[in-house]
């Protein structure tokens, strides 16, 4: 065999070989790289997926307190609602009230008549009026001087005691008209 032959079968043969040889070692860093790049992104799907949980979770969480919350929120507008009416109530009865503690005003003649009655008949007098208004008696009765008006009660205490005691009390709880606005 010749050299030459030798060294034209050779060579191709080293030449593949060294292609072979190449090819089985592994690039620097690349695999690795992308061996970790790999773990990275499973690591980071995972994470992204367990954020994704706890986010829907939270949303869950989030709309239960909302309907807690408007629940609350229609419950405190009815109970709003319903102090405004009681408000409104308890304010007509106390004008009602203030209106029962002002006497209305009585002309002084008629003042005057009763003043000028027998108290007998006067006392009858005041107990018709005060059965048809409580109020005209009320401040006719107080409108009459001491010491006339105590002679009529003597009188109307026999006739009716509950009358002369209703009469008695809302005389001393009223007050003139001019006095209670202040003029």
């Amino acid at each position: 065999m010749n050299a030459r032959f030798l060294l034209w079968i050779s060579a191709p043969v080293a030449l593949s070989a060294g292609v072979l040889w190449l090819s089985a070692q592994e690039p620097k860093g690349e695999p690795k790289a992308a061996l970790a790049e790999g773990v990275k992104v499973a690591e980071l799907a995972s994470q992204l997926q367990n954020r994704e949980k706890a986010i829907a979770q939270k949303e869950a969480e989030l709309r239960q307190l909302e309907q807690r919350l408007t629940t609350l929120q229609a419950t405190l507008d009815k109970d709003r609602g319903d102090l405004a009416a009681r408000e409104k109530a308890v304010q007509e009865a106390l004008a009602k009230v203030a209106n029962l503690k002002v006497r209305p005003e009585i002309d002084p003649q008629i003042i005057r008549t009763y003043e000028a009655m027998d108290p007998a008949a006067g006392a009858q007098a005041m107990k018709e009026l005060a059965g048809q208004n409580l109020e005209v008696a009320v401040a006719l009765l107080a409108g009459m001087t001491p010491k006339k008006a105590g002679k009529l009660m003597d009188q109307l205490a026999p006739l009716d005691a509950k009358l002369a005691g209703r009469l008695s009390e809302r005389v001393g709880m009223s007050r003139p008209k001019d006095t209670a606005t202040g003029a």
